[in-house]
């Protein structure tokens, strides 16, 4: 117990600096007597934004406040009947039969989708590129813009040096120091993505005077058809590995089959965003985690335990790491041949890494998020033991990059496809990733990004590489209040 309490602790101060408030401790003493202190502090939050929204301090009394109007809300009328009935469609990346000869000419392609898929993004803000190759030929003063793919990023005496290229050829752009901002800007680079650059000729240099990212856009205003269902999100159940907790998903399970809850009653859909078992493999020393030595029995467990899910609850099931699927993303649905341990009667979708699902016109991305390794290893002041308070960051740059795997190289295999399906065209309603064990709840520029931590508590890998996994949340999005709300199975 007191471990529990430690670690919710930190969960609670996590949350909070996440959001952009500090706690203080009397306020966590008390959050950490209530029933349901994670829901109570997002209520809290979410009273303090609507209402102070230049308050950074949670203090007692605005707990109490955030509850207090929470009880003494009009509650909606009682769901005598079902909802009304919804659509909901998955929008795969990839199948299983897709086929690649590995040749460098597919890898040149890959890359030259992704470059014109993210350029024409940025053209969509009518802004005029010019040809790297024709940088050179600005006269001392002269600024032009341009869009390049990022190849290398090197300090210098005086500050960045960054090598670029787009199909016209390589440039190298200057950034100073003594321009503090932009020189942040520019560590934050990420190799590989794709960014709109302004420059000036200086002498004979390039000097960096901006940069434009492919971002999902700010104000764009999204209207969508009313919805009165929800959609449980989890991720990283890890079903087979000696640290899956059972209890805590036993207990997750139980909820979603309260019929009388008028919380419960709404949900439709249950999203499983990858790892739902352990996997054979998949990293040094797993087999000493394992309860189940094989991928057969884990699946076969893993679908008793989906037995206990509600008829009325579609679900959907992306692959993620642990998956006995082809590692390279995007990935392919699971295979028929462990579809069979799964009951017929439950509506079970079996998608691919990535899948967009469209419900009632909303959005929702769905990916695993193998690629967001790459991004902590490549960002300023990032690590695994530091996610509980970074995580956000770290997905945030998807968006912010416009691709759900932004680096090539490291552990992440992608899937040289002709055009490169890892590429967000499109601003989604929602984001959801998995992957790396801890949580976030969060808007950026108008998206819901969400990550629901797992159900397995830390393996020596994972305390090797310094990262203390968030276990037991749910995530509940409500389309009718559009609003992410987790759940907590663990007290």
């Amino acid at each position: 117990m007191l471990g529990r309490g430690r670690q919710l602790y930190r969960e609670l101060v996590a949350l909070a600096v996440e959001e952009g408030f500090q706690l203080t401790e009397e306020a966590l003493r008390v959050l950490q007597e209530r029933e349901n202190p994670v829901d109570d502090l997002l209520k809290t939050i979410a009273m303090l934004k609507e209402q102070s929204p230049d308050a950074v301090v949670i203090g007692v009394a605005d707990i109490e406040r955030a509850c207090m109007e929470q009880a003494h809300a009009v509650p909606p009328p009682p769901e005598d009947n079902p909802p009304q009935q919804t659509t909901c469609t998955a929008v795969m990346s990839i199948d299983e039969s897709y086929r690649i000869e590995g040749s460098i000419a597919e890898f040149q392609q890959y890359f030259l989708s992704r470059y014109h898929g993210i350029r024409r993004i940025l053209e969509k803000r009518r802004l005029n590129f010019i040809p790297a190759a024709e940088l050179y030929a600005l006269r001392d003063g002269e600024e032009a813009q341009f869009v390049g793919i990022l190849q290398s990023r090197q300090e210098y005496g005086g500050g960045l040096r960054l090598e670029l290229d787009d199909p016209s050829g390589n440039i190298t752009v200057y950034v100073s120091k003594k321009n503090s901002q932009l020189y942040t800007q520019a560590s934050e680079l990420l190799n590989d993505v794709v960014v709109g650059l302004r420059v000036r000729r200086v002498g004979n240099i390039l000097s960096l005077k901006d940069i434009m990212y492919p971002d999902v856009e700010e104000n764009s205003q999204q209207t969508y058809p009313p919805a009165h269902v929800s959609i449980c999100l989890i991720s990283d159940v890890h079903v087979g590995s000696k640290h899956f907790r059972r209890d805590l998903f036993e207990k997750f399970l139980d909820w979603l089959n309260r019929g009388r809850d008028g919380e419960v009653k709404r949900v439709r859909y249950l999203v499983i965003d990858g790892d739902l078992v352990e996997g054979v493999g998949v990293y040094p020393g797993q087999e000493r985690d394992l309860v189940y030595r094989n991928v057969e029995e884990q699946m076969r467990e893993a679908g008793k335990l989906l037995e206990e899910v509600p008829e009325h609850v579609e679900v959907f099931y992306i692959p993620g790491n642990h998956e006995p699927v082809r590692r390279a993303i995007p990935q392919p649905p699971l295979q028929e041949r462990y579809r069979v341990f799964f009951a017929l009667r439950q509506r079970i979708n079996f998608t691919s890494n990535p899948t967009s699902l469209v419900v009632d016109g909303r959005s929702l991305l769905i990916y695993h998020g193998q690629g967001l390794d790459e991004v902590i290893q490549s960002m300023p002041d990032i690590s695994y033991s530091s996610l509980q308070t970074t995580a956000t960051k770290v997905v945030t740059a998807l968006l912010k990059f416009r691709h759900l795997a932004p680096v090539y190289g490291g552990n992440t295999q992608l899937l040289p496809t002709h055009e490169d399906k890892l590429v967000i065209y499109e601003k989604p309603y929602l984001l959801q990733t998995g992957h790396i064990h801890v949580t976030v709840n969060t808007v950026y520029h108008g998206v819901k990004l969400v990550n629901t931590g797992a159900w397995q508590d830390q393996t020596e890998y994972q305390k090797a590489a310094g990262l203390e996994p968030v276990v037991g949340y749910a995530a509940l999005v409500d389309l009718g209040k559009n609003s992410v709300v987790f759940k907590y199975f663990g007290g």
